[in-house]
C-alpha cells in the first residue's frame, strides 16, 4: 500500500500539469447554452472555474463557468464563427422590449462598418440599447456579428 501512495501523487501532478489554465484578458470560446461563443476571461475564480464576458454582449450575460465548458483559447489568426444570440437573451430583449430604446429596429436596413469600410446589411435583432445582430445583405449567415450602434449608418 505505501509503493501506491508515490505513483497515485505522481499522477495527479501529471494530471495537474496537463490541465488547460486561463489568465484574465484570455479570449476563449465557451459552451453557452449547446454552442460555442467567443468570450474573455474576466476573473480567476479557481484552479477549474473562470468568469467570463461574452463578447457583444451587455455584462449582465457575464457567467461563472467551469473549465469544462471553456472550448480553447482564442488565436489571433482564429476566424470564429458567431452564432446567433442564445434564446434566453432573444427572449430577454422581446419581453423588456428592448427596441423601443434604440435608434434601430428588426428589419431596418443600413449600413455597417467593417473595418473601414461601408457594407449593407440588415437588423436581425436588437440585443439592447444600441447593440444590434446584423445580416450583410449577399453573404452568409458566418458573417453575422453584433455590433453597437456607432458602426451603424441609415441607408
Amino acid at each position: 500500500m505505501k509503493a501506491a501512495r508515490p505513483l497515485v501523487l505522481v499522477a495527479a501532478i501529471a494530471l495537474a500539469g496537463c490541465s488547460k489554465s486561463y489568465r484574465v484578458g484570455d479570449r476563449v470560446l465557451v459552451d453557452w447554452d449547446g454552442a460555442d461563443y467567443p468570450a474573455a476571461v474576466v476573473a480567476v475564480e479557481g484552479p477549474a472555474r473562470y468568469k467570463v464576458h461574452f463578447e457583444g454582449y451587455e455584462q449582465m450575460w457575464d457567467e461563472s463557468v467551469p473549465l469544462l465548458r471553456i472550448r480553447r483559447k482564442i488565436h489571433d489568426t482564429d476566424r470564429i464563427q458567431v452564432p446567433p444570440p442564445p434564446a434566453k437573451v432573444r427572449a430577454r430583449m422581446a419581453a423588456g422590449n428592448k427596441q423601443s430604446q434604440s435608434t434601430f429596429k428588426v428589419g431596418d436596413r443600413v449600413k455597417v462598418d467593417w473595418k473601414g469600410a461601408y457594407y449593407p446589411a440588415v437588423i436581425m435583432l436588437v440585443l439592447g440599447s444600441e447593440r444590434y445582430r446584423v445580416h450583410y445583405e449577399g453573404y452568409d449567415a458566418n458573417w453575422e456579428e453584433n455590433v453597437d450602434g456607432t458602426r451603424i449608418l441609415r441607408k
